[in-house]
């Protein structure tokens, strides 16, 4: 916000010619396509774990059933929720679509109402937050392996955040605040799952009858 011009600096950096030259790139559009492919498998992994948990609740499954749980709400809330409403409420026009870089928009420094766009707008950038939603997943490993496989996947979902940067989809202000956003909506999250951790496992553990009728009418 003090140094708005960065945004701009930064996307210039990939231009040449007037156009990203980094857009066509193969190994970065095979980068972005398996995100976006697996964030759909990562929440439907959740949903289908949810509800084993729920419909055989006395299996032993690989994790208490508060953290799939987390997981998913970590990706409704950040990728979804925040970043969608954020992205009608500002309407930022995308790097490409500026006029310096052949397109019909003017730049509007982050946060600022701009209505450069109606749908599908640059800030904040939502595979970037998907990208951090997905740190989320290291509660599913055994506690003293989770700094280490959290270690080695952020550089990596770093990079598939910055991917749109390259491609001029993103500014990067865009990129870092769908990221931060969604970090602090999983540090809420998590403060409020883990809080209760205790009561949502107990829940999904309760045996339930097999119909809404199953007792009636006995002594």
């Amino acid at each position: 916000m003090v140094f708005p011009m960065i945004d701009q600096t930064v996307a210039r950096w990939f231009v040449k010619g007037g156009t990203f030259f980094l857009s066509d790139h193969p190994f970065l559009k095979a980068v972005r396509d398996l995100s976006r492919q697996s964030l759909y498998c990562i929440i439907i992994a959740m949903v289908v774990l949810i509800c084993l948990h729920f419909v055989l609740p006395r299996r032993r499954w690989f994790c208490r059933p508060h953290k799939p749980l987390f997981v998913l709400l970590s990706f409704m809330v950040g990728p979804v929720a925040i970043v969608e409403a954020l992205k009608a409420l500002i309407g930022r026009a995308r790097p490409r679509d500026l006029l310096e870089f052949g397109g019909h928009a003017d730049f509007t420094p982050v946060w600022q109402f701009a209505a450069a766009c109606t749908r599908n707008c640059s800030f904040p950038s939502g595979e970037a937050a998907g990208a951090a939603a997905a740190l989320s997943l290291v509660v599913l490993v055994a506690s003293p392996y989770r700094a280490v496989v959290a270690a080695i996947t952020a550089p990596c979902l770093v990079f598939i955040a910055f991917n749109r940067v390259l491609f001029g989809a993103h500014f990067l202000s865009d990129v870092m605040l769908g990221w931060l956003l969604t970090l602090l909506a999983m540090a809420l999250i998590w403060r409020c799952v883990e809080g209760r951790s205790a009561a949502i496992d107990d829940f999904f553990a309760r045996d339930r009858p097999s119909h809404p009728s199953a007792g009636a009418g006995q002594p």
